[in-house]
């Protein structure tokens, strides 16, 4: 399988995000399931450039994958159980994951670009 891009795994997660607002449990798993592989995919793909960032850019990077995996381990639990609970937490979930995952690949473009180009990238916080 090729690695999907940042703008495809978000393509991927909008479908989720779309499923769940239709509060379509049998869609929003397979969306996620697709969702959740392709991610796997992408971050073992990206594992050797993060060995070549400096240090406090890969901790920033592996910080928000973790952020970005953990919603969607989330999402998806919430999809096996039949998104019950309060609210509309399949669809906040969705929600969050797609706010994540924009958050991560703005992140990893200024990162991976200021490390391709040589000059030190943007600092922030997280």
């Amino acid at each position: 399988m090729r690695s999907l891009d940042h703008d495809s795994l978000l393509t991927l997660a909008r479908k989720a995000h779309a499923a769940a607002g239709d509060a379509d449990t049998t869609r929003l798993a397979e969306d996620l399931g697709t969702f959740v592989h392709a991610l796997a995919h992408h971050l073992d793909h990206e594992l050797p450039t993060l060995s070549r960032l400096p240090p406090a850019e890969a901790r920033l990077v592996r910080r928000g994958q973790a952020r970005v995996s953990a919603a969607a381990r989330a999402l998806l639990h919430d999809a096996a159980g039949g998104c019950t609970g309060p609210g509309r937490r399949c669809a906040a979930r969705a929600e969050e994951l797609v706010a994540l995952l924009s958050l991560q690949a703005r992140d990893e473009r200024l990162i991976l670009h200021g490390a391709a180009s040589g000059t030190s990238p943007r600092r922030w916080s997280r």
